[in-house]
């Protein structure tokens, strides 16, 4: 094995891992709210998730774009640079928390019954989400700290913060939910503490001297001019958290209009098989994202571009496997979800179709993040957006209309060609774009 594949295999074996850690924390929450609050205690959590991952979209905005600048930097050997990065970073990130934190206070209520609360719900989710509201600021310092740990060339301490967290939050649904009774709000506060206790471990990290990037007063002095290259930098980032809501909310409309209940949750089942996949596909592209970076910064562009083909190579060796697997165990994994009937037929069938979008799913997400790392923010984020809020809503439109149920399940595959088509345009027909230039991060070394 040669040192590129060494290199490109210790970030993106800890970082798949880790992606699968965190789909993983939302699954320990539903199971354990569901034996202590049942069906109601679920739906009410269910509408509090776009709220959610509202936070964690700023919140991974803001980390993955400072990330980004800092893996550059230390490319080019800028470490001022890169310290005062991370340091405005983390007061942004307080300030957007308090920021957020304010507004959704002020319209909780409203927001819930925008994301479908009912009367019955409500109490439930107001419980849950007020909780959340406070905590915000431990995911967004979560979601920015194991970034930049990341990228500072250490990805197997951010997994393992990753695990630390899922750990955690195992134990602390048990305690809060069934020893101390809290239901509800026993896992939101489980979630918070979590979640608190590894954003601090992570913040350690900065003190030791194992990092580059350890803390001094000289760090956290605000600049605004940071705030716009920070923001520039991530907001493909912020279009991969949107993507996901606009996702789940398009396809549930759609499933539950062709296919009623029995629809609705056969694409709950073959959501969550997409998400399984989403999630390793995202975690190959953020482990070749911090290696890019660097490379680009350092200017070893021909070294970063074998980096970038050996992830676009493997996104799509994966993509097959995944296919493939859905395919044989189709008729088998309904049944591990609890679905009979014609849910799990419609399951099934659906399945099979729909499972055909792993094919180019890794490689859309690869091509994201590269040119996320390359400073091409223009083309990444046509591409992150133009998925979340073109070419799928249009397919997932325009399809039933002539395949009913099973133009739903096209949706995903179909959109996937048109956003590989664009990625052959960007490939082939603007290689010689200029990236997006850092102006104002001009900090002396």
């Amino acid at each position: 094995m040669n040192k590129n594949a060494r290199l490109f295999l210790s970030y993106v074996l800890p970082s798949m891992v880790g992606m699968l850690i965190v789909g993983s924390y939302s699954i320990v929450d539903t199971i354990f709210i569901g034996w202590s609050a049942g069906e109601l205690g679920l739906a009410s959590v269910a509408v509090t998730w776009p709220l959610v991952m509202m936070f964690g979209a700023v919140g991974d905005m803001l980390g993955t774009g400072a990330a980004i600048i800092i893996a550059q930097s230390r490319g080019s050997g800028n470490l001022r640079l890169a310290r005062l990065s991370l340091g405005n970073m983390l007061v942004w990130q307080v300030l957007f928390s308090l920021l957020m934190m304010t507004v959704v206070k002020c319209f909780l209520t409203d927001i819930l019954r925008l994301f479908g609360a009912t009367d019955e719900l409500m109490p439930g989710a107001v419980r849950y989400s007020r909780i959340l509201i406070y905590g915000n600021l431990a995911y967004m310092l979560v979601t920015g700290v194991l970034a930049v740990i990341r990228n500072d060339g250490r990805p197997v301490l951010s997994m393992w913060l990753m695990v630390g967290g899922l750990l955690l939050n195992i134990v602390m649904d048990y305690v809060f939910i069934f020893p101390l009774g809290g239901g509800v709000a026993g896992a939101a506060y489980a979630t918070v503490t979590a979640q608190m206790l590894i954003a601090v471990a992570g913040l350690a990290y900065f003190f030791t001297r194992k990092t580059a990037l350890r803390f001094d007063l000289q760090m956290f002095k605000l600049k605004p001019k940071y705030l716009k290259n920070i923001v520039v930098s991530g907001f493909p980032s912020l279009g991969n958290q949107l993507s996901i809501i606009a996702m789940l909310f398009f396809h549930n409309y759609q499933a539950l209009k062709y296919g009623r209940v029995d629809g609705l949750a056969a694409y709950t089942f073959i959501g969550a098989v997409e998400s399984l996949g989403s999630l390793l596909m995202t975690g190959l592209a953020l482990g070749v994202q911090p290696l890019v970076a660097y490379l680009y910064g350092g200017g070893r562009h021909r070294r970063q571009n074998i980096i970038g083909n050996m992830g676009y190579y493997t996104a799509f060796g994966l993509g097959i496997v995944l296919m493939c697997v859905s395919v044989v165990g189709h008729d088998v994994f309904p049944a591990w979800f609890n679905l009979h009937g014609n849910a799990a037929v419609l399951a099934a069938h659906g399945l099979v179709i729909s499972s055909t979008a792993f094919v180019l799913l890794g490689v859309i997400r690869v091509a994201g993040y590269y040119y996320q790392a390359t400073g091409k923010i223009t083309d990444s984020s046509l591409l992150i957006y133009g998925d979340a809020f073109v070419a799928l809503p249009l397919c997932l439109f325009a399809l039933p209309l002539w395949f009913g149920l099973d133009g739903v399940w096209l949706a995903m595959p179909v959109s996937r060609v048109l956003l590989f088509l664009f990625v052959c345009y960007l490939w082939f027909g603007r290689k010689k774009r200029r990236p997006y230039k850092m102006q104002h991060f001009s900090a002396r070394r």
